[in-house]
């Protein structure tokens, strides 16, 4: 299925399978736009609600029973699901495997062949990695502004911040050239639905 979309993407998108791609992950993003929506208003919730959970632990950390209770009606209170902020990444694994698997395929490299540049000059072939590591260094920049950009309830999350971009960085270094195109503009589109969001939606509420 994901080799028969990218055909659709090569044929209305410029007879060029990095363009293809490109385009397919500026539709999954503009997709699931409106659960990236909620999900940002719900971890902006959980963020406002941390100060009272914080206190809820601790007056409460000796009665695990009470201490689920009374965080549950907090929750509940608010209005805030503490699973909400989770759905969109959920979301994007099944595409981001699909797009793996069929990038890896013998069928697409017979498809695409072992000549398919990209339009930058560097990548003759998508189906293999970035040659010059340039793409899975843009990965772990754009992965710490899409995290920069998304509310912090904790410090453990500014650790996470600085962690995971240098993770994904060392992982995603010989993946092929066209699963880590899709990884730099969904991170990209990922940053500016949320900074649009946090900026306007959200503060533009509280406001």
């Amino acid at each position: 299925m994901m080799l028969e979309i990218l055909k659709f993407f090569y044929a209305i998108g410029g007879q060029n399978y990095g363009l293809a791609i490109i385009w397919l992950t500026v539709a999954v993003n503009i997709a699931l736009y409106p659960l990236t929506l909620s999900s940002i208003q719900q971890m902006s919730a959980m963020q406002r609600l941390q100060p009272r959970i914080n206190e809820i632990q601790k007056k409460y950390k000796d009665d695990p029973k009470l201490l689920q209770k009374e965080m549950m009606d907090a929750y509940k209170t608010e209005g805030v699901n503490p699973l909400g902020g989770c759905l969109p990444v959920l979301l994007k694994i099944p595409f981001f495997l699909a797009l793996f698997w069929a990038l890896s395929s013998k069928e697409f490299v017979a498809l695409a062949g072992t000549n398919a540049p990209f339009i930058l000059g560097w990548i003759n072939n998508i189906t293999a990695h970035d040659p010059y590591f340039v793409l899975p260094i843009l990965i772990g920049i754009t992965t710490w502004l899409s995290q920069k950009s998304m509310p912090q309830t904790s410090g453990q999350g500014q650790a996470m911040m600085m962690f995971m971009p240098l993770f994904i960085t060392f992982i995603s270094y010989n993946f092929a050239a066209g699963v880590q195109i899709y990884w730099v503009i969904s991170n990209l589109m990922g940053w500016a639905q949320q900074s649009y969001i946090m900026g306007w939606k959200v503060k533009g509420r509280k406001s």
